[in-house]
């Protein structure tokens, strides 16, 4: 077994981070451009919907499939992999030619970004010594929004019709090329998971059905809805938010800097966020961030086509810390929610489940937009998504408290 010091463990968490960060880029940065695309292939809002739906479809796949080669591959074979591949085809689709193409495309790389998260999370949790654990997840999650930041501004650069061509080139090159990066640096933990800690009998089906066991099943089902939730209102801001700007009247440079100050506010909560929680228990802080990001979400809908440039940026990045910032946290109580021998199956079905839950949602977006329904109003129902995530977190808190009494 390798001996790993604190400084190999810190750059092994950040090439971890680093696929995240190529996750928040490669997703958000079909929002910004979505204009450009529509243009140049003569799509209708409602084909969009199912664009932005691809890559969540391939990261379905990648999650429930994936990660049933870990025992033959181990997590560092599966993350150079599938950095390598979700690249290669992200380069690939600034090539489409037509809607289908570019489906296909998305979704491809959605299977292999899907397929390799899990296996980061896991590196993470298990090569972060347990009193940092916390701060570690927080700090994977910031890759994510990093990556959504650099979409906007790449977005913004290349904002014509064609030239989001260039912009899918660029960012899939620098997938490859990272693969050489992470290479040296990403190490393959050793398994906290022994014999002692894990029931004697329980192989594969056994921790499936385990999650569902008379004290463990409010909690799976809690947290499922949890990652519904809160996916479903990360995945449609970052892909309807800039069309719903531009729609309303805003400049699409705007509408591009918008997701990158949401990003941004994100960003600076994120490592806050772990230490708050460290300090203050995680779900007490979570609902906190949540309860404010629901009512800066409402506010931003109201005012999306009125205010100005200034307050609308403003209003964005306060969402953005307290919003993204409990994005990364629900990571941590699902990490911990679980026992060790059962955490990876825990981790794989509601990351699984969340991703399912959130596959229509865009495209019924794109549906209401085509109906009519007002900008303002689809924006401020993000309100409900947030508000059933904030009672998922509360039973999950009595479920926790139950279970520790007995």
């Amino acid at each position: 077994m390798i001996k790993t010091t604190s400084t190999l463990r810190l750059a092994t968490i950040l090439s971890c981070s680093l696929v995240y960060l190529f996750d928040g880029l490669i997703h958000s940065i079909l929002g910004p451009l979505a204009p450009a695309i529509a243009k140049d292939m003569s799509l209708s809002l409602t084909q969009l919907g199912p664009i932005f739906s691809a890559n969540l479809i391939g990261q379905c796949f990648g999650l429930m499939t994936v990660p049933l080669l870990v025992n033959r591959l181990g997590h560092r074979r599966i993350t150079l992999f599938s950095l390598l591949g979700f690249g290669t085809f992200e380069l690939l689709a600034g090539f489409a030619q037509g809607f289908y193409q570019l489906f296909f495309l998305c979704m491809i790389t959605g299977y292999f970004l899907g397929g390799c998260l899990p296996s980061c999370l896991s590196i993470v949790t298990l090569s972060a010594p347990p009193h940092k654990r916390g701060f570690a997840v927080t700090l994977l999650f910031t890759g994510y929004g990093l990556g959504a930041t650099i979409a906007g501004v790449i977005s913004s650069m290349f904002a014509n019709a064609h030239d989001w061509r260039t912009a899918t080139w660029l960012v899939g090159a620098l997938c490859i090329a990272s693969t050489l990066v992470a290479k040296p640096f990403l190490i393959e933990p050793s398994t906290a998971i022994t014999a002692e800690t894990a029931p004697s009998g329980k192989n594969s089906i056994g921790e499936l059905f385990a999650i569902f066991a008379s004290n463990q099943v409010a909690g799976t089902l809690m947290l499922w809805l949890l990652f519904i939730c809160m996916l479903t209102i990360n995945y449609c801001l970052f892909s309807w938010l800039p069309t719903m700007l531009v729609t309303v009247g805003r400049d699409p440079a705007v509408a591009a800097n918008a997701i990158s100050i949401f990003s941004l506010g994100g960003i600076v909560a994120a490592l806050a966020v772990g230490l708050l929680m460290d300090r203050f228990g995680a779900i007490r802080v979570l609902i906190i961030l949540l309860t404010v990001a629901g009512g800066l979400l409402f506010l931003v809908g109201q005012v999306m086509a009125t205010a100005s440039t200034f307050w609308l940026l403003t209003i964005l990045g306060l969402g953005g810390f307290c919003f993204l910032g409990a994005y990364g946290g629900v990571n941590l109580v699902l990490t911990c929610y679980y026992p060790d021998w059962l955490r990876a199956v825990g981790i794989g079905w509601t990351k699984t489940v969340g991703r399912i839950g959130t596959i229509l949602a865009p495209i019924l977006i794109g549906l209401a937009l085509s109906a009519g329904v007002a900008e303002t109003t689809v924006m401020s129902l993000s309100l409900a998504p947030i508000l059933l995530a904030i009672i998922a977190l509360a039973v999950i808190a009595a479920v926790q408290s139950r279970r520790a009494k007995h």
